[in-house]
């Protein structure tokens, strides 16, 4: 029976329905917090790793061909201007070489350049004139003789009623020589046809004061003198000024001045009166 009972709990055994096995449970684990600042970094990270790679992604922009045109034109005008500017400072360069060279090839002038005077015979200023520099050209004095000038002025003398124009020496008999004075420019000088010497010493020539040299040439710049050759003794006639009308003797004659001193008859005396030139007409 006990047998038979083993026998029966067996069969109830198999025919109980077999149960699945039951899942393992997993343990859950406590999720990790994570800090409010390090999650909104990460959110910001998120965001901003789409919009840098649109950027990438995006098109290149494409330039307009006009702006482009003027960029080409601006670029081949800075480069022209580039090139002007280096062909500019390399003529100066070659300009100031040459200069360089010049100078050095000159020849130094040694001693002081001074006026000097020559005498001569008076109506051969212009003959002798010639002469020197004709001395000056043979002999290559051109470094040392740089100027021969015979000082004249334009003038207007009335004569016999008539205005005549003509050009007067303004020292008759001597000529003047801006010079580098040695034994060599003297002596060819001096030895040039119709200089009779220099003025000076028979030692040395002496210069021209710088004062009375620019006074001559001074002179040489004035417009014309008006000249009248008035004797003493002769008869006048005023024609301008406070005694016009009166006539007069002339008793002083003042060239320098160009004035004229007149005895003229006033109230039964002879008064003098002075006159300048061109207010004075003789009595013919």
């Amino acid at each position: 029976m006990e047998v038979e009972k083993h026998e029966g709990e067996g069969q109830q055994e198999e025919n109980k329905p077999v149960e699945p096995p039951a899942e393992e449970v997993k343990e859950e684990k406590p999720e990790e917090t994570i800090p409010v600042e390090e999650k909104e970094e990460a959110e910001e990270k998120v965001e901003e790793q789409p919009a840098e790679k649109v950027k990438e992604e995006k098109p290149e922009e494409t330039v307009p061909v006009e702006e482009k045109a003027e960029e080409e034109k601006v670029e081949v005008e800075e480069e022209a201007k580039v090139e002007e500017e280096a062909k500019v400072e390399e003529e100066a360069t070659v300009e100031e070489e040459a200069t360089v060279e010049e100078e050095a090839e000159k020849p130094k002038v040694l001693g002081d350049i001074k006026w000097y005077v020559i005498q001569t015979f008076t109506g051969q200023e212009d003959r002798v004139k010639q002469a020197i520099e004709q001395t000056i050209k043979s002999k290559g004095l051109e470094k040392k003789v740089f100027q021969v000038l015979v000082p004249t002025e334009e003038i207007v003398e009335i004569k016999g009623g008539k205005r005549l124009e003509k050009v007067k020496k303004m020292f008759p008999g001597y000529v003047f020589l801006e010079m580098i004075l040695d034994e060599e420019s003297w002596y060819l000088i001096r030895e040039t046809a119709g200089v009779a010497r220099f003025i000076g010493s028979k030692v040395k020539p002496t210069p021209v004061s710088g004062k009375e040299m620019q006074r001559v040439l001074k002179q040489l710049g004035k417009e014309e003198r008006l000249e009248i050759t008035f004797e003493k003794g002769e008869g006048v006639r005023v024609i301008s000024g406070p005694f016009r009308g009166y006539t007069g003797t002339v008793d002083e004659v003042n060239p320098e001045k160009g004035k004229l001193k007149v005895l003229i008859n006033i109230f039964g005396r002879d008064t003098p009166v002075e006159v300048n030139f061109e207010h004075a007409q003789k009595i013919v």
